[in-house]
């Protein structure tokens, strides 16, 4: 007898051990869930789960020990199940405010093999906690615990077959298997809302709606036919993939916008990356929900909450919440600025090795029925940046100081002193320091982070920018430091660049910017055809930019990525000599109405002619003028041309050069201004015969400009 009790006693452990590997295996993937969980918010007094015998959902404590505090919900987990939890009564979802809820969802690990999935439901069924779908003996995992039972072969009637759904009711499905028999002796098994669609799924429509339904005919195919009948859904709003679309092992966020002004509601999936938490473009549909289906009374408040069913295939479902409706409002945004510039960075922006940055965290509490209190801030900080200063400045005036050191691998976690609410409004976590010296340019990714408490989750990103080299750059005179040069020539200016030992730059990298008495001029890139990497530079003023005397010439050279070399300088002395100080490229005379008689046309005021002479006093020299024929862009000649007047004698001008000006230098350098004493009887002028054809005439006048006298 003792033995027998023995021999009991170790079988019964022996079966305990093997239910026990058995759970074990089955819940690895469950376990992997809630170990991999992302930020979630507490769900204390915010849900309950389904007041139903059958209701397998409940709140779950995560076990990521990155994310501390966030619960999930288990809508289902096995076979056979039914799973619903709803919003508490003062967590109601307002129709008549723009709402927002955010969440992540996790469908299991079985691709294909996964059923059914989950479904998110804004109802007002009379059964309140209570709805469900009418299952009758068996759950059907088609309905995902929200649609409507299709077991009744007879049954013909979509509306009737609407009232066995969860009612006055909108859903969003997350349906992760295909039901798509179509066939007679397939009918009456509820596995057939999917017909016509390729592969898992969102979509929407109202559950208590006949219109949501199509029931589909089809027979025995016997020599006694008989008839049976199918329900396909009427998807709205359909986002499809393929297999790995929800049930791939990974959490997917969620995000839902509802327009109360425009009735539509906007479902984005997979707008967080699930590793990074990153915002990303994700795929997004907009449908209209009539609040006279959901809230026929209407109260303007929808109960919501999820819901999910099982049949003979399961996979793991769960939802974490960032942000449920009305229960705090919050926002928060990065701004990262180059103190050194001034400047907001931008995407794509760039900084530069060693300038101090200034990064701002602002935190907004925009309304909500509770204050957001015990908030942590979770920083994910930008690679390369090193702060020496961290403060928190709050709207009542309280400020909060973090010690830098907390800093680890460009993370910082800790808990904002003051609580947020309609009293307190902001919070600004303000990091001053500075960007690493970097010798070559470097991405830096945009970075997530996350401000958590029990009652609501939001986060931000940084900006992706560039950090570019902080470069020393040196620029050597190569050439003579003065030179001098005979008036009317130029010279060209020698010099070379060097860069730290392993940095490589190449001439296109580099621009020339000189400075010529005082007066920046345009840069120059560095062109040296035989040699890219040479750093040689070949500065070569324009003749008409040098002055008689000393020119003093100051050159640097700047990269790419804002690096300033050196300032070297050259001096150039002109000697004496007559050139043209100034002519204008371009001159014109009045716009002129043709009479039909002889006439003289006065000049605009952008005639210019100067002329410099340093000679010894006493040197003669003449200023003569050419001019050739005066066209239309088509050919057509002027009839007349210009003359010159010194307001006794009036001289033709033509394609011979024609002196109209006589000088002679003086001790000092001169500079006389030609057209200076012209008046309108003197000076240049154009005559237009009276046979003269009207339009728009060009030509062009050559100026001789000699050093002895007429």
């Amino acid at each position: 007898m003792n033995l027998r009790a023995g021999l009991l006693a170790v079988v019964s452990v022996l079966l305990t051990l093997g239910v026990g590997l058995t759970l074990a295996r089955a819940d690895a993937d469950y376990d992997n869930a809630l170990a991999t969980a992302p930020q979630g918010i507490a769900l204390d007094q915010i849900f309950t789960p389904g007041e139903t015998a059958n209701n397998k959902a409940q709140v779950v404590t995560t076990t990521n020990g990155q994310t501390t505090g966030t619960q999930a919900v288990m809508v289902t987990n096995a076979k056979d199940q039914f799973g619903t939890i709803w919003s508490t009564d003062e967590n109601a979802f307002d129709l008549n405010r723009d709402e927002s809820v955010s969440m992540w969802m996790y469908f299991g690990n079985k691709a294909g093999n996964a059923a059914d999935g989950m479904a998110f439901v804004l109802q007002n069924d009379s059964r309140g906690l209570a709805a469900t779908p009418s299952f009758g003996k068996k759950i059907s995992g088609e309905t995902l615990g929200v649609w409507a039972v299709d077991t009744n072969t007879k049954q013909t009637d979509p509306a009737a077959l609407a009232q066995l759904a969860i009612q006055n009711s909108w859903a969003l499905e997350f349906d992760t298997h295909l039901n798509k028999s179509d066939t007679y002796s397939k009918a009456g098994g509820a596995d057939s809302f999917d017909v016509g669609l390729t592969g898992p799924h969102l979509a929407s429509a109202y559950p208590g709606e006949g219109e949501s339904y199509r029931l589909v005919k089809t027979t025995s195919g016997l020599i006694i036919t008989q008839t049976a009948y199918y329900a396909t859904l009427a998807h709205q709003g359909v986002i499809a993939g393929g297999n790995d679309l929800l049930s791939n092992g990974s959490w997917h966020h969620v995000t839902l916008d509802w327009d109360a002004q425009a009735r539509q509601m906007t479902y984005r999936f997979d707008d967080k990356d699930p590793t990074t938490g990153n915002e990303q473009t994700g795929t997004a549909r907009t449908v209209t929900v009539d609040p006279a289906v959901v809230d026929p009374d209407q109260t303007g408040k929808v109960r919501w909450g999820f819901t999910g069913a099982t049949g003979s295939s399961y996979a793991n479902n769960l939802v974490i919440f960032e942000n449920v409706p009305g229960l705090v409002e919050t926002d928060a945004t990065a701004t990262l600025t180059d103190l050194n510039t001034g400047k907001v960075l931008t995407d794509g922006a760039s900084t530069r090795g060693t300038h101090e940055v200034q990064l701002d965290y602002d935190l907004t509490y925009e309304g909500g029925k509770q204050d957001w209190k015990d908030v942590t801030a979770k920083l994910n900080l930008p690679d390369n940046l090193e702060f020496e200063k961290i403060n928190v400045t709050y709207a009542n005036g309280d400020r909060q100081t973090v010690d830098p050191d907390k800093v680890a691998d460009n993370q910082l976690t800790f808990k904002l002193d003051s609580a947020l609410s309609a009293t307190n409004q902001t919070a600004k976590i303000r990091l001053t320091g500075t960007v690493a010296d970097q010798k070559q340019a470097s991405e830096v990714a945009a970075k997530t982070s996350t401000f958590t408490a029990v009652n609501g989750v939001t986060t931000t990103d940084t900006v992706h920018f560039t950090i570019e080299p902080k470069l020393d750059i040196d620029l050597l005179l190569t050439s003579v430091a003065t030179v001098t040069i005979p008036a009317g020539e130029t010279t060209t200016i020698k010099a070379q660049v060097f860069v730290p030992e392993g940095i490589t730059i190449t001439n296109a990298d580099l621009t020339v910017h000189p400075t010529l008495n005082g007066k920046a001029l345009p840069g120059e890139p560095i062109d040296d055809p035989d040699d890219n990497l040479s750093g040689k530079v070949r500065y070569t003023p324009a003749v008409e930019d040098l002055t008689v005397g000393k020119n003093t010439i100051d050159l640097y050279v700047e990269d790419n990525y804002g690096n300033r070399s050196n300032t070297i300088t050259a001096t150039v002395n002109v000697t004496g000599g007559l050139t043209f100080d100034q002519v204008a490229k371009q001159s014109s005379f009045q716009q002129t109405t043709l009479t039909g008689s002889t006439q003289r046309v006065k000049r605009t005021n952008d005639w210019s002619v100067r002329v410099v002479d340093s000679r010894a006093a006493g040197a003669k020299w003449h200023l003569q003028a050419a001019v050739g024929d005066f066209t239309t862009s088509d050919g057509q000649k002027l009839a007349g041309g210009l003359t010159y007047s010194d307001g006794q004698s009036q001289i033709q001008l033509n394609g011979t050069p024609t002196t109209i000006h006589q000088g002679q230098s003086s001790a000092n350098q001169d500079v006389t201004d030609v057209v200076d004493d012209w008046t309108d009887d003197t000076g240049i002028q154009l005559t237009v015969a009276g046979h003269a054809v009207s339009g728009d005439y060009s030509g062009q006048i050559d100026w001789t400009l000699t050093d002895a006298p007429a």
